[in-house]
């Protein structure tokens, strides 16, 4: 499993980048080889369509999932389309985002935003643009609260490539 960190820096011991489209490089970290790989971000000095390169850049490379602090309108859909889990609200150290054991990514813990709703997204602009709800899989029971900015039944889910659907609490 390949996962893709955004950073400016080159080695797991450096920060997530908190925007996607702008970051220098991706670090990927394959668990099953446990290679680690720096590839530059083709998007990161574009005038505007960087989100866009990036997720192109990452979904030719054969990418599961990304994590990063945040990911821009345009750039959602794309990684959803190709099949890349992203993981957003995230900061810190690369290796704190990894097992010790074998390099793979930790279990999301949601967050709870200041209204409680549970909700994973970072700001309240975000959070305005979709509807109440959430992201759901009928067929596995996977459960997304992130906002992509693509309906929900455009989203193909994670776990199993089902389409999902919007569920209210």
């Amino acid at each position: 499993m390949k996962t893709a960190f955004t950073t400016n820096g080159n080695s797991i011991e450096e920060s997530i980048e908190p925007a996607f489209g702008r970051c220098r490089n991706f670090l990927i970290v394959d668990s099953d080889s446990g290679e680690v790989a720096v590839v530059p971000n083709p998007g990161a000095d574009l005038a505007g369509g960087a989100g866009v390169k990036a997720a192109e850049t990452l979904a030719g490379l054969g990418i599961n999932t990304l994590v990063t602090g945040s990911l821009g309108h345009n750039a959602g859909p794309l990684l959803h389309a190709a099949g890349i889990s992203v993981v957003t609200g995230r900061s810190g150290r690369i290796s704190a985002h990894l097992t010790a054991s074998h390099g793979e990514l930790e279990t999301p813990r949601p967050r709870a935003d200041k209204a409680g709703t549970g909700s994973a997204t970072p700001s309240g602009a975000a959070r305005r643009r979709s509807p109440a709800g959430f992201c759901f899989c009928q067929n596995c029971g996977y459960r997304t609260d992130d906002d992509t900015g693509a309906p929900c039944f455009k989203l193909k889910c994670p776990a199993c490539a089902t389409p999902m659907e919007r569920r209210y609490d």
